[in-house]
């Protein structure tokens, strides 16, 4: 009967001692949003390979400079744009994002005149590409048409 007490309080110290040791997830898997984010956070900036419409300059980006943060969670929170004033304004902007590591749709608030683009991301260039009306002031010119423009991680 000792015996018996003896081998079943060994097997629940083990029990005991293999419950608490169980590996806990330091780092969570992140989910596909956080994916995303992930890669498109931090600055963007050179533009180059720039595509307007015919009649379009590609002054209209300016020296655009994007900014994306992330929040402690790893989601999508502040966008910033500087100096490509024709493209994007507003103040407090945020983003939202779906897709794709490498091929995303990002939604703006609280900017415009682009709201909505898609972004082509990877470890050193952003492509991003959007359809927008638009207004020659010399000429009086307007129309709709389809933008891109490559900028590099920053």
């Amino acid at each position: 009967m000792k015996t018996i007490v003896n081998k079943g309080l060994i097997f629940c110290i083990v029990l005991i001692c293999m419950l608490s040791c169980r590996e806990e997830n330091l780092h969570p898997i992140p989910d596909p949003d956080q994916l995303v984010a992930g890669r498109l956070s931090g600055t963007w900036a050179n533009p180059s390979n720039i595509v307007t419409p015919e009649g379009v300059p590609p002054e209209v980006f300016g020296a655009m400079r994007l900014v994306f943060t992330t929040d402690e969670n790893g989601y999508p929170n502040k966008f910033l744009a500087q100096e490509c004033p024709i493209i994007f304004t507003g103040v407090d902007g945020t983003w939202s994002i779906s897709g794709t590591e490498n091929d995303a749709s990002v939604t703006l608030t609280n900017v415009s005149p682009v709201d909505e683009f898609k972004a082509q991301i990877t470890n050193t260039s952003l492509i991003i590409t959007f359809h927008m009306g638009w207004e020659n002031t010399e000429t009086g010119e307007t129309g709709r048409g389809d933008f891109s423009v490559t900028l590099a991680r920053k």
